[in-house]
């Protein structure tokens, strides 16, 4: 990434990876603000994002783009939309959102195409993003890519102007509680959805699965890799949007042992690189919601 020498040259505070084996999960649920969201720091309270996310293993940073990088990149999405899609797509006109809309809607992602428009590349080199990862990699050298946009249709007392009427639209519900991991914990392979440290190498597969992240080229669970998102609009508790379970790496090796037989499966299957959580399992209890802006 293209930043300058002077953000380069900031010293950086130590980051520490969490040893992920309590034999009892501790629940970290997120304070939230009297606007209900969660609460958020400024880019440069270096020390509090760490130390927050180091405990809850997630944080809000606010303000990294201006309001006129956020106007352009909801212009993309639904550009994004029309080219690639549906040319009759029109944001403003519900009755077109059915139609070819993207694959993975019930996810609330736009499908698995990359979103590769000019607002989207300026955000993943944005230095203000930039500068947020570095505190959490603890590192100023970083790679990135280019991944997948996201957006989640109203469901409720949604106006159609060509039926000049307020309708329900059931269909377009996401789906309630998923949750999954982005990397599988027993090899450490993640998923290429994500920032990760330049020293991550190429996952060889092994034969012996319990024993990959031994491998010398494999950092695995060795290296903090990371996801975010990045909300162009205020995501209100009603609006859906992303959860999770707070402070959930402090009990993931323990979590690890006791669904080995799930992480096992999960390596064997069309996408080696993620685990669903199953239904039944007790840290489900703990999800939160995340309103963010």
């Amino acid at each position: 990434m293209d930043n300058s020498s002077n953000t380069k040259s900031t010293k950086l505070t130590e980051i520490h990876l969490s040893s992920g084996d309590d034999e009892i999960f501790h629940p970290a649920p997120l304070p939230t603000d009297d606007d209900g969201f969660i609460v958020a720091f400024n880019i440069d309270q270096h020390d509090e994002i760490l130390t927050f996310f180091e405990k809850h293993g997630v944080v809000v940073v606010a303000n990294v783009l201006t309001e006129q990088e956020c106007e352009r990149s909801v212009d993309d999405v639904w550009k994004f939309l029309q080219e690639m899609f549906n040319p009759n797509i029109d944001r403003d006109k519900p009755e077109t959102w059915d139609s070819n809309w993207p694959m993975f809607s019930h996810m609330g992602i736009l499908g698995s195409e990359r979103w590769l428009y000019p607002q989207a590349c300026d955000n993943r080199q944005n230095p203000n993003i930039y500068k947020v990862f570095c505190t959490l990699f603890g590192d100023h050298e970083l790679m990135t890519n280019v991944t997948r946009a996201g957006l989640m249709r109203p469901t409720k007392n949604v106006y159609f102007p060509s039926l000049n009427k307020t309708e329900d639209r059931e269909n377009w519900k996401t789906i309630s509680n998923w949750l999954h991991l982005d990397v599988n914990p027993l090899t450490g392979r993640a998923t290429t959805y994500g920032f990760e440290h330049v020293a991550e190498g190429n996952f060889e597969p092994s034969n012996a699965p319990r024993s990959a992240q031994n491998k010398s080229t494999n950092n695995g669970m060795r290296v903090r890799k990371l996801q975010a998102v990045l909300a162009l609009v205020d995501c209100r508790e009603q609006d859906g949007g992303f959860h999770a379970v707070p402070g959930f790496q402090h009990y993931i090796v323990t979590w690890t042992k006791q669904n080995e037989k799930l992480c096992l499966h999960s390596n064997q299957s069309r996408d080696p690189t993620s685990v669903q959580i199953p239904r039944d399992d007790p840290i489900r209890e703990h999800i939160q919601r995340m309103p963010i802006r």
